[in-house]
């Protein structure tokens, strides 16, 4: 009796050990599957166009803000005090202007009735071009001025999510140094390393289901947006000699595929950096079962 259910345990094991083997070679070639996924989006570095101390910090680590959101106030003073300056300059450089214009106009009526010389007209012509080039420049540098002054509230561009706020009132910043970090939160995809030999069963707009890491006992679905067509050790720079990977083992190591997926829908649960398991589904389910038994698996490890 002993010997019998011992026979029926170790058939039983070995038919789960046989199908096991098939379903990871097929998974392999025809339904590519990988735990090696994460969660991404973009960041932006919000540094400063002008310098000076920080007078007051509108947001805080963690707020969702909006295109046009004031996010930090540089000290203007200064700035205030440029503008005052350049005001004054476009003053008299037009003042100049307009007595130069009036002598131009002058000498003209002279030049009529040949009281004057050429030359006196001509340096009246050049005395006037001058002017209006000065004006000129006054103006442009009153602008600069003005836009100087304005870049010392810095606002958000898009709508994004505050993070690593590292600075305070009081602390001195400039051009050189990222003040907030701004994580765009309408923007994730995840980036899947698929093996190469499922390379062919992979294309775009293809769909995928996804277990996340940090929600276990459910799956998600996607789909394929881009598949990269090189990875570094593909890519070969001029006048570079070849070089060549030593391989001591038998069966080397498969090859990764980068490919991006963009989730079907994006739960508030997930951050840019988590992690996930990706397969890719069939019309025989065999992906939707497996992934399902993955999610159920995930509440214990």
């Amino acid at each position: 009796m002993k010997r019998d259910v011992y026979a029926y345990i170790t058939t039983v094991t070995l038919m789960i050990a046989f199908g096991f083997s098939a379903f990871l070679i097929y998974s392999d070639n025809a339904l590519p599957f990988t735990t090696q996924a994460t969660v991404k989006t973009t960041s932006v570095d919000v540094i400063p166009e002008v310098k000076g101390y920080i007078e007051a910090i509108y947001v805080h680590e963690g707020e969702k803000v909006t295109a046009g959101t004031p996010l930090f106030q540089i000290d203007p003073q200064t700035y205030e005090i440029e503008k005052k300056k350049s005001q004054a300059m476009v003053l008299q450089a037009k003042s100049r202007w307009a007595k130069s214009k009036h002598y131009l106009g002058r000498i003209n009526l002279l030049r009529q009735r040949s009281s004057v010389s050429k030359e006196a007209l001509d340096e009246a012509h050049a005395d006037e071009t001058v002017a209006r080039a000065d004006y000129l420049s006054a103006q442009a540098g009153l602008q600069m001025a003005q836009l100087n002054l304005d870049r010392t509230l810095v606002k958000a561009k898009e709508n994004s999510i505050v993070t690593n706020l590292s600075f305070t009132k009081g602390m001195y910043a400039s051009p050189s140094t990222a003040i907030i970090h701004l994580v765009k939160s309408d923007l994730q995809w995840i980036e899947v390393d698929f093996t190469e030999k499922g390379l062919s069963a992979l294309a775009l707009d293809k769909e995928v289901n996804i277990v996340y890491d940090a929600i276990p006992n459910k799956v998600f679905r996607g789909k394929i947006v881009s598949i990269d067509q090189a990875i570094s050790s593909g890519l070969s720079n001029k006048n570079q000699l070849g070089e060549i990977t030593s391989e001591t083992r038998w069966i080397r190591p498969q090859q990764k595929i980068r490919v991006r997926v963009i989730a079907d829908i994006k739960s508030v649960a997930i951050v840019a950096g988590s992690r996930a398991s990706v397969m890719l589904r069939d019309d025989l389910n065999i992906s939707d079962s497996w992934m399902t038994l993955l999610s159920w698996l995930r509440f214990i490890y």
